[in-house]
């Protein structure tokens, strides 16, 4: 990994990995998950490489500034979405403005992107041991007798498929990264494989502890964990708590890199650091934020966030081929 242009990789596959993690309730059958990521995988890569194609064609300050505020609401989706199931996995434990403190401070030590990408590969090595790990406590308690083995209908791959298109920030953001370091259709589709590869893993772990009932466990994946035989997670559950905080403040992280470039531009080195002279209001709007939200639906702001996301996205297409046509147009 070199220092002179660290890769991001890894800090954008641990965002996408975390979603799965966080997710309080399963959205679909394996199998059906499996037959949609045939066309999911690529279709996600897809949209990725023709959103930085027409980004570059059309990026003006009024799409940057949308793109601004869809990370900021994204950011602020995500710091309740961890405090919500931290309220539920341990009732009075922790609070809202401590959760805010915990994820939003250590930023600073990651504004550099070399320090970024560090701790991103360190995160989600501990990431996929945990996860391995928790496969290994549950693994007596898994039977294959709980697959499911009734025909799949049009309504569950519906449901895979609709689950699998959720268009998270983090299929767009290599539109912004520098020329030498953009990501293309090959880079997206590892991206888009592996996070749906992960997802449809769990889903099927999950299928094989509950069976039927699956579907309706809301937190299946903790409460699974709990079950394991070495009960790790248990008695050592502060260790779980530190490695989603951890892998949150990598996600507000990569936002804030997005952000900084935003406004900055692309002419911005590519491992300087963003600037601690707006860090505090950062911080404070934030908080502010999620003070102000703190009742909000969850179940309702992500499926939205994500409409808002493809919104913004045909709306960036329509820009790029609008711009494309015009030096068509101004060249006979």
């Amino acid at each position: 990994m070199k220092r002179e242009c660290p890769s991001l990789f890894a800090a954008l596959l641990l965002s996408l990995l975390v979603n799965v993690l966080l997710r309080s309730q399963t959205a679909y059958h394996p199998r059906a998950g499996m037959a949609a990521m045939v066309l999911c995988v690529p279709g996600l890569a897809g949209v990725g490489w023709l959103f930085a194609r027409c980004w570059r064609l059309t990026a003006d300050p009024v799409l940057k500034l949308l793109f601004g505020a869809l990370l900021l609401y994204t950011s602020v989706l995500e710091l309740l979405r961890l405090w919500q199931l931290a309220d539920r996995l341990y009732p009075g434990a922790v609070t809202l403005t401590s959760i805010c403190l915990l994820v939003v401070l250590p930023v600073v030590y990651l504004r550099r992107v070399s320090a970024l990408s560090q701790t991103a590969h360190a995160v989600l090595g501990l990431l996929i041991a945990a996860t391995v790990f928790m496969l290994l406590t549950v693994f007596p308690r898994l039977h294959v007798t709980n697959l499911q083995i009734t025909a799949l209908g049009r309504e569950d791959l519906l449901a895979a498929a609709h689950s699998h298109l959720t268009l998270y920030p983090e299929y767009l953001l290599p539109a912004l990264w520098p020329e030498q370091d953009k990501c293309g259709r090959h880079t997206l589709l590892r991206l888009a494989g592996w996070a749906l590869g992960f997802d449809v893993g769990i889903h099927l772990v999950l299928e094989l502890f509950y069976g039927a009932a699956m579907p309706l466990r809301v937190d299946p994946l903790h409460a699974a964990a709990r079950c394991g035989a070495l009960s790790i997670f248990n008695r050592l559950e502060w260790l779980q708590f530190i490695l989603w905080v951890m892998a949150v403040t990598v996600k507000l992280a990569l936002y804030l890199y997005a952000l900084v470039r935003l406004l900055g531009g692309q002419s911005r080195a590519e491992n300087s650091a963003a600037g601690l002279n707006s860090f505090p209001l950062y911080v404070g709007g934030i908080w502010l934020l999620c003070s102000v939200l703190r009742k909000l639906n969850l179940d309702a702001a992500l499926p939205l966030r994500s409409a808002l996301t493809w919104g913004f996205v045909l709306l960036t297409w329509i820009g790029g081929a609008a711009a494309c046509l015009y030096k068509r147009l101004r060249r006979l």
